[in-house]
Formats: C-alpha cells, sequence, structure tokens
C-alpha cells in the first residue's frame, strides 16, 4: 500500500508536468498532490514508523547503538520534516499569486525530497523490516489496514510544527484533520480529490 501511494505521487507529478496542463489544472493538481502526500505521511508516522521503530527488538537495538537522531533518519523522520516545511510553503502558495515558475520550483523541490525519501524507504527501511523475525504476510496485512484506517482520518495539509511521534501526533491529527477537512471543502469546491 506504501509503494502504490508513492507511485501515486509519481504518476500525479508526471502529471502535472505533463505538456496539457493549464496553470488551472496545475494549481487543482498541485493541491490534490500535497493533500494526498501529507495522507500518507500523517499515517505513516501514526501507524508504520511506531511499529518500526519502537515494535521490534532488533529496531530498538539500532535505536540503542546509534541513537535516537541517528535512528530517526534512518527511518525517515528527518525527511519527513523537510518535506512538510517545503510543502507547507508550496500550500500556502498560488499560481495566480506567485506565478507558475515560482509554484513548480517549490513543488518540485519538495518532490526531490520525497524521491529520496521515497528511495530510501523502498530499498532499506522497509525491506529491513520486513526481513526481520516476526514479520510474516499476517503482520504485513494488519499493518496496511491500520494505515490505510489513518488515511481516512488523516491530515490533509502538511503541518510541519506538530508532533510526529505517537501519542502526541494522534492527538494533534484528531484535532487538526477536520478542520483541514473544512478547508478542503472551499479549496475544493464540496469534492476534494482522491487518486
Amino acid at each position: 500500500m506504501i509503494n502504490q501511494d508513492h507511485a501515486n505521487f509519481k504518476s500525479m507529478w508526471t502529471e502535472y508536468n505533463g505538456p496539457n496542463m493549464n496553470n488551472e489544472m496545475k494549481q487543482k493538481l498541485g493541491w490534490a498532490l500535497i493533500r494526498e502526500i501529507a495522507m500518507h505521511s500523517s499515517a505513516e508516522e501514526e501507524v508504520m514508523y511506531p511499529e518500526v521503530s519502537w515494535g521490534l527488538a532488533v529496531c530498538w537495538q539500532i535505536r540503542k547503538r546509534l541513537g535516537d537522531e541517528a535512528a530517526d533518519h534512518l527511518l525517515g523522520h528527518d525527511g519527513h520534516q523537510k518535506m512538510k516545511d517545503l510543502l507547507y510553503e508550496a500550500n500556502n502558495m498560488t499560481i495566480e499569486k506567485n506565478g507558475e515558475t515560482a509554484y513548480t520550483a517549490k513543488l518540485d523541490e519538495a518532490m526531490k525530497v520525497l524521491y529520496h525519501h521515497v528511495a530510501e524507504e523502498e530499498t532499506q527501511v522497509w525491506p529491513r523490516f520486513e526481513s526481520l523475525p516476526g514479520v510474516d504476510a499476517d503482520l504485513l496485512s494488519h499493518l496496511g489496514k491500520k494505515f490505510e484506517s489513518a488515511k481516512s482520518h488523516a491530515v490533509t495539509r502538511p503541518h510541519p510544527w506538530a508532533p510526529n511521534k505517537p501519542p502526541l501526533n494522534v492527538i494533534a491529527n484528531t484535532m487538526t484533520a477536520p478542520l483541514d477537512g473544512l478547508a478542503d471543502m472551499w479549496r475544493f469546491a464540496g469534492n476534494p480529490p482522491r487518486h
């Protein structure tokens, strides 16, 4: 499910940069891309990263040996924060106000961070996690369901100042997601997209 989201982000970004996109289409797709990434990141931080970083003894040893900061980097927390910062800036821009070049440049900067983060997850973090003792198809299925459930009530906009680890992120997201939903109703004229 996570890799499907990653592929969806890449597809949306390719579409955004396509030759048949006018500024109005780019703005709507840019906002939709930011929305999808925010929901994905929120669900990862709520469900997946705690499982990887604290739920298994091997990862406890990584944290014990490397320290919290190094483990957070290995597990992608640094990439999430930088991406949230950039997406927050892009989310508060418009093509009309800032120009297509500036808006696209900010999104491009965020997407470069995202692509680096995705590559680390897909080639290092998740393969290591999946190879750990006790991680089997049942656990992965269970985590996938929890991940999808978390996305259904996740924030839909980047909030770089919000906590990114349980339990505080769950509390903050629960309080913030309805406000994001109201803002999305206005932004997307009552029809928030799902790609």
